[in-house]
């Protein structure tokens, strides 16, 4: 998958976990995870959902800002390094592992 459309299904999973099970997925979702899933939502939608490289560096930059421990420290991490790295062509894996840390 090319990184805009990972970053794009990262989203929908997002918002269709909240319309699937409203309260629930936001009240177990520590303050890193909300802020690394808000900081995607947002570059998505001020970019149109085309990530050029330019945006891709500006996410990396502020999701490598967001304070966080461990498991979810590590994944949102690679997330930002997948997003800058020439050598990653598909965010799948990234995508993969921040789903599953942040979903608990």
């Amino acid at each position: 998958m090319i990184k805009t459309c990972s970053a794009a299904l990262l989203a929908a999973s997002a918002f269709g976990s909240l319309l699937l099970l409203p309260a629930a997925p936001a009240h177990a979702q520590s303050p890193a995870c909300g802020a690394a899933i808000d900081a995607i939502n947002a570059a998505i939608d001020e970019s149109g959902g085309n990530l050029d490289p330019t945006v891709q560096q500006s996410l990396a930059t502020k999701l490598s800002a967001i304070e966080a421990e461990g498991a979810e420290k590590a994944a949102i991490a690679g997330y930002a390094h997948a997003l800058t790295d020439d050598k990653v062509a598909n965010m799948d894996a990234a995508t993969d592992e921040l789903n599953r840390v942040c979903k608990g």
